[in-house]
């Protein structure tokens, strides 16, 4: 039954070959946006990063960061990049859960934590990644 859903040859090739391109023009899409909302919040008329910030807010940020960098270097270290970006993400989803971000982040299984569409959207390349290696490892073997 698996053969007649992906069958090896060119058909595979080519839905690794789209699936990775989603992945790296998807993570690159997502890592500009929080790039570019990062900048825009920070170099604003009304600065609010020149005070000091909150320990967890500090976290969040140096998370994001590290999203932000592991996107773009996946471009080139695929597998240790997404790893790098689930850990990140990991993290900072434990961060939400237990509501220690400042602001309107409740925390828990709510769509103003864990389940924000805006943050599950930030798993999507790593998704996509994950799935392009496993029809490799499928087609290899």
């Amino acid at each position: 039954m698996d053969d007649a859903i992906m069958p090896d040859g060119e058909g595979t090739r080519a839905a690794i070959v789209v699936i990775r391109r989603s992945a790296r023009i998807l993570g690159v899409v997502l890592a500009g946006f929080l790039l570019f909302m990062f900048l825009g919040y920070s170099l604003g008329e009304r600065n609010p990063l020149s005070g000091p910030l909150e320990p967890f807010a500090a976290i969040g940020l140096a998370l994001m960061g590290a999203y932000i960098v592991a996107m773009f270097l996946a471009l080139k270290w695929e597998r240790t990049s997404s790893f790098l970006g689930t850990i990140v993400l990991g993290c900072f989803f434990i961060i939400m859960f237990l509501g220690l971000l400042p602001g309107n982040v409740s925390g828990g299984f709510s769509a103003r934590g864990v389940l924000n569409p805006v943050f599950l959207a930030l798993w999507l390349p790593i998704l996509l990644y994950w799935i392009c290696w496993r029809l490799e490892k499928r087609r290899s073997s």
